[in-house]
This record gives structure tokens, C-alpha cells and sequence, in this order.
């Protein structure tokens, strides 16, 4: 994922190149024109306005952060007489690219004065000057965007450390799914393989059949609090940590109603993975007789992903 920030550049230096490391972190692509490790893509034929609102049109996202300039405006230049961060929000609602809008609280502050005294460039702010006022009609314009895709919220930081554990609780969240297809490619991930047997004694008369099932870690780490039970029984059965290469093994003895009929029965399993992933999976086990031979199979009908708070393991104190 490319998310491009979009900011003044010389009053927030620090506060960029932290969160551009941040962002790495978090297995995010950052595109910035003032870090050189950057995936911001320079184009010879173009200046650097007009490469700025291509790098923006090229990116998932757009974080923006106001803070206490403005910029110049570019009107002069034959651009929109807005600042150039002005700009790359424009083309970013233009795209229908998301906007992620972080603003300095003590710009919310001085706005929420400005508001309150009719919008008048000439009263008194404690954070912004007469020349930045352009902050406030991008704020403006912001709070308009309809609702939709198209989000006009935004949020208030009052240092580097506000900003870049705000901007890591989403994109956590939103790449969640792509860490889990990766940890899955990198055998990283606990999948379990089902194995099922039934026995039973003699056909011609009512018996009993044996429903053995094996389930098996093949993935490369630990599935933590794995728990599994028959659908069709009360079961209040402990939760485990299977490691990778250990075997669950579940049986259930159940009466057979008739030589021809096939009879069916549910084994669900669920179980924490270190990534913060929970799964729930949902196996049929079906057994039947057709000829005098027993016939009977184990296959996967649902598995399904959910968010869980990561894994955490007790530890008393000796």
C-alpha cells in the first residue's frame, strides 16, 4: 500500500521523517517528496508541483497534516490560487483517494475562535497568523465533503508520538488482510489439516460407529487457545496451544441408524494465531454404507477470519 503525506515540508521535517519511518514499520510504502528513501517518483518532464499531484493520484492514501503554515498560494503559477498541500488534497477527493486529515490541537483551538467569531480574518489567534489563514478554508472545505466514501473527519495530535500511534491503530487495522495472506505464503501461519476414520461392527444389524478425527498443525507456528468440539454435543472442552507438527485427536461413538443411510456430523475447531487473527473453522464428517462397505469422508465447509487482541501468555512469578 502507497500512502503519500502530504504537509509543509520545513516546519514539520521531524515530524515527517518520523512518521515515514512509522509507516515502514507498519509495512507501509511512504511517498514523500523530501525523504530519499521515499517511493516519491520524480518526473523529468514535469515541475515539481505538477509531479507532487502525480505522486498523489498514484497512492492508495493520503495522510495530511495541518499544522501552523499554510504555504504560498500558486495562483500566480497557473495553478488554483491555493497552497501546494491545498492542492494534493484537492486531487486526492478528486480521485477518490481517502484522506486521512491529522491537525496540530492547537490549530483546532485557534479555529474553533474563528468560527465562533463569524469567520473575521482579523481577529486574534494564539497559533495562527493573518497569512495562514488559508488552514481554515481548507478545514472549510473539508467539513463539506458528503458523507460516503468520501470522509470529513478528522483528527487532533499534539505531538509526533499522538500523531504516529493514531496513524499505526488504522493502517494495523487496514492491513490486517494483507499480513495474513503474507504470513500464510511464509508458512507463518497455524493451518490445520483434518484426517477422518470410521470403524464399526458388522452392517446387518444396528451398531455403533466410531467417528476418529485428526487434526494436525502444518503450519509453522502455534495456534493459541485452539479448542474443538463436536457440533452436536455440549462440550466445555479446555483451550491448548498445538504447536506446529502436533496432533488433535477427537473421537465420538454415535449409534447407526441404517445400512443405506448416510448420517452427518459437524466438528468445528477455532484458535488464536500470534498475528491477531482468530479462526473458526467448520468440518463436516459424513459416514455411510453402500454395498455392504462403509463409506465416509472429512471436509472443510467454512473457515472464517476474525480480529482478536494478540496473543498474551501469563507468567507467575516463582
Amino acid at each position: 500500500m502507497r500512502v503519500f503525506v502530504s504537509s509543509t515540508v520545513y516546519d514539520l521535517i521531524d515530524v515527517r521523517a518520523e512518521l515515514s519511518q512509522q509507516l515502514r514499520n507498519l509495512g507501509v510504502t511512504p511517498v514523500l517528496s523530501d525523504d530519499k528513501l521515499s517511493d516519491f517518483r520524480v518526473q523529468s518532464d514535469a515541475n515539481s508541483i505538477e509531479t507532487c499531484l502525480s505522486n498523489v493520484a498514484s497512492c492508495d492514501e493520503v495522510i495530511l497534516i495541518l499544522d501552523r503554515r499554510y504555504g504560498p498560494r500558486l495562483g500566480k503559477f497557473g495553478f488554483e490560487n491555493v497552497s501546494a498541500t491545498h492542492l494534493e488534497y484537492r486531487r486526492a477527493v478528486e480521485r477518490g483517494i481517502p484522506v486521512h486529515l491529522f491537525i496540530r490541537d492547537r490549530l483546532d483551538a485557534d479555529y474553533a475562535v474563528w468560527k465562533k467569531n463569524g469567520k473575521e480574518g482579523s481577529v486574534s489567534l494564539a497559533w495562527v497568523e493573518q497569512k495562514d489563514l488559508g488552514l481554515f478554508e481548507l478545514l472549510e472545505e473539508h467539513s463539506q465533503l458528503a458523507a460516503g466514501d468520501k470522509s470529513n473527519w478528522f483528527f487532533t495530535f499534539s505531538n509526533s508520538l499522538d500523531l504516529k500511534a493514531a496513524a499505526s491503530r488504522y493502517f494495523k487495522v487496514k492491513l490486517l488482510p494483507h499480513h495474513l495472506v503474507e504470513a500464510i505464503e511464509n508458512n507463518k501461519f497455524p493451518i490445520f489439516d483434518i484426517q477422518f476414520d470410521c470403524d464399526s461392527e458388522g452392517f446387518d444389524a444396528p451398531s455403533v460407529l466410531k467417528y476418529s478425527t485428526k487434526l494436525t498443525n502444518v503450519g509453522g507456528v502455534a495456534a493459541f487457545n485452539f479448542y474443538v468440539r463436536w457440533e452436536h454435543m455440549d462440550d466445555n472442552g479446555t483451550r491448548s496451544i498445538v504447536v506446529p507438527g502436533q496432533t488433535v485427536l477427537m473421537t465420538s461413538l454415535v449409534k447407526f441408524r441404517g445400512a443405506e443411510e448416510g448420517q452427518g456430523f459437524y466438528l468445528l475447531a477455532s484458535y488464536e494465531s500470534p498475528l491477531g487473527i482468530a479462526v473458526h473453522d467448520r468440518y463436516e464428517i459424513k459416514a455411510s454404507v453402500r454395498g455392504g462397505t462403509l463409506f465416509s469422508s472429512g471436509t472443510l465447509v467454512s473457515r472464517k477470519y476474525r480480529r482478536t487482541p494478540k496473543v498474551t501468555l501469563e507468567i507467575e512469578e516463582a
